[in-house]
């Protein structure tokens, strides 16, 4: 059995200033600037799904509709959750169970009460938000933190992947988008 490393809380650390810096949820049903086409186009090519068009969401009842959609694709998740379980073997590997799900367990509880009031704030401003929705948001949101600082303690992409999934899927909630996910050949943004 290989020494365990000793947990580096730099990256974990820049991630806590970047989480506290983004802007979540601030562009909501705002028409997509340039650069948030660039970030979809990365997370889109990271996914590895074929061609996908980006579609807004203009408010919080079209986003809530189209979330109980029975169209969405499983790959998406498939794909995220594939990336995830590798990076984190990639992660635990180097840094030991314990240590690492307790620096994670810290930052995306940290990250999570914030991200909620951040969605319950954009909820208020845009009106006809249902409660249950902003959890949601904000549990996606949660997610995508605890995605990257995975990635980013595993200390290297996977062989093979030409963007970084979970980097692009982060710089959209921290450019105050909500990726909802994947309808057919659409990856919708809220």
């Amino acid at each position: 059995m290989r020494p365990v490393a000793a947990l580096p809380l730099a990256p974990l650390d820049r991630l806590r200033a970047e989480v506290r810096s983004a802007s979540w949820f601030a562009a909501l049903g705002e028409p997509l600037i340039p650069g948030d086409l660039a970030d979809a186009e990365a997370y889109a090519t990271a996914l590895d799904l074929g061609p996908l068009t980006v579609e807004l969401a203009r408010d919080w009842p079209q986003a809530e509709a189209l979330l109980k959609s029975r169209d969405w694709s499983p790959a998406w998740w498939e794909r995220e959750e594939t990336m995830r379980r590798a990076l984190l073997g990639q992660a635990e590997t180097l840094h030991g169970e314990r240590a690492l799900w307790t620096a994670l367990t810290e930052l995306t509880t940290d990250a999570g009460e914030m991200v909620h009031g951040k969605a319950a704030t954009a909820a208020a401003r845009m009106g006809d938000a249902a409660k249950a929705s902003v959890h949601v948001a904000a549990g996606a949101a949660s997610q995508a933190v605890y995605q990257l600082a995975v990635e980013r303690m595993a200390g290297a992409r996977l062989a093979g992947e030409s963007a970084s999934l979970f980097e692009s899927k982060f710089r959209l909630f921290a450019a105050g988008r909500w990726p909802l996910g994947i309808m057919g050949s659409r990856l919708i943004l809220f």
